[in-house]
């Protein structure tokens, strides 16, 4: 089925205008904008000027015609669901707060093993990123050595300690 050649008619640019009155959120205003531009110009025209493309534009009038200002709002964009259940990651803030793994025996967990511990209990595959969130968001950071100097000399500095050692 061909478009429609009249895309944007008079009673949907009045409508719009109405609402552009109206409108605080600049980002609907500006799209509301738009759609009154399609009035008198091309889509294409006022695509270019906007610094969009046409079919961003004719979703906008579309959006518009269907649901009317409500229809401009950004929705939410969503996010993946954590693959782990609440009571999943409370028994791993268990294991990370006792130190011990599943059957109780004492560990020093790394990303590496608290993801091999989560495949073998649930059967849960995760990477170290999200493992790494799940403890940051948990309240636990990871344990990391206190940096060394490129150059530093070992011995020199364990000598240092031994005689300054005794001269207290």
């Amino acid at each position: 089925m061909a478009r429609p050649k009249e895309v944007v008619d008079a009673a949907l640019v009045r409508r719009a205008e109405e609402e552009l009155a109206r409108t605080p959120d600049h980002r609907v205003a500006l799209r509301l904008q738009a759609i009154v531009s399609c009035g008198a110009h091309p889509i294409v025209t006022v695509a270019s000027v906007l610094g969009t493309t046409r079919q961003t534009v004719w979703r906008w009038i579309r959006r518009f015609h269907s649901d009317g200002r409500a229809g401009l709002i950004d929705r939410p964009r969503g996010h993946n669901p954590s693959k782990l259940s609440a009571a999943q990651r409370q028994e791993v803030a268990r294991w990370l707060e006792a130190g011990t793994d599943r059957r109780g025996e004492p560990i020093h967990w790394t990303l590496d093993q608290l993801a091999e511990a989560i495949r073998e209990a649930w059967g849960i595959r995760l990477t170290r990123t999200p493992i790494w969130l799940l403890a940051r968001r948990l309240g636990f950071r990871q344990k990391v050595p206190r940096p060394a100097h490129a150059k530093a000399d070992p011995e020199a500095q364990a000598d240092f300690k031994k005689n300054r050692g005794g001269r207290r």
